[in-house]
């Protein structure tokens, strides 16, 4: 009975409103390139900061040895994001990416390993990986789906013969990129393999260093949702993964 209430009061409540609502902390886990704790943006947001060392082979997540733990810029603008709408979030950097802003399917699984075992509430992955990791990713993806943890996940920007993984995963929440007014209007999709498509064209993001740049991509349209993922789990913290997708496809357009 608790969660019907608390899933009715979500529904006459839409995400963008919950600012006057008292939002309790949610840990997000970001598997990117790393992030910039240093800038202004995220001062005082990143709550532990790691990193997957050892490439193919045996990789293992050891503790981020330097503030700036982002050689790329990639993950610290997907961790502004999800700062700026989810005041809520507390992140966690999992760099699985190099400073080339690559990095091994062994590397990804490791780090998503790492952060379902920490128990990630939330989990971003504005990356893709190919068919050949599909079966280690999606086990992955069950358990934490049956550990009441939410995975977002980005489609591939340039479709191969799939849309990536683990976006394909019905695990997961998948997310397209659109052109729109505003990170609270969302698309729902259906039919489509990627259910959702947020603001992703065009996005003011932190740069690694302090200054801010622009970034166009379904990287960056996936944080959005993570941010109001954090936004719906910080008001109702009960709420388990079907219900945030029910309540993505009510508020959608």
């Amino acid at each position: 009975m608790t969660r019907a209430r608390g899933l009715t009061a979500a529904v006459q409540v839409r995400p963008e409103a919950l600012g006057g609502v008292r939002l309790k902390p949610v840990e997000v886990a970001i598997l990117d390139s790393g992030i910039d704790a240093s800038h202004p943006a995220l001062r005082g947001r990143i709550v532990a900061a790691f990193r997957v060392e050892g490439g193919r082979r045996k990789p293992a997540v050891r503790p981020a040895r330097r503030k700036n733990n982002d050689d790329y810029g990639h993950g610290t603008a997907v961790a502004s994001i999800i700062a700026r709408i989810a005041p809520n979030a507390r992140l966690v950097d999992i760099r699985v990416l190099g400073p080339d802003n690559q990095g091994s399917g062994a590397a990804l699984i490791e780090g998503l390993r790492f952060a379902v075992k920490r128990g990630a509430r939330l989990i971003n992955m504005s990356l893709a990986a190919t068919g050949e990791f599909a079966a280690d990713l999606r086990a992955l993806c069950e358990t934490a789906y049956y550990r009441n943890q939410i995975l977002v996940a980005a489609r591939r920007n340039m479709p191969l013969v799939d849309n990536g993984f683990p976006a394909e995963f019905s695990s997961c929440i998948g997310v397209d990129n659109r052109a729109l007014p505003s990170p609270f209007v969302f698309r729902f999709m259906p039919g489509q393999i990627i259910e959702y498509a947020a603001q992703g064209t065009e996005i003011a993001v932190a740069a690694p260093g302090g200054g801010y740049t622009t970034s166009t991509g379904t990287s960056f349209a996936t944080p959005t949702i993570t941010g109001i993922c954090a936004r719906l789990l910080g008001a109702y913290p009960e709420m388990r993964p079907f219900e945030v997708k029910s309540l993505l496809k009510l508020f959608a357009r």
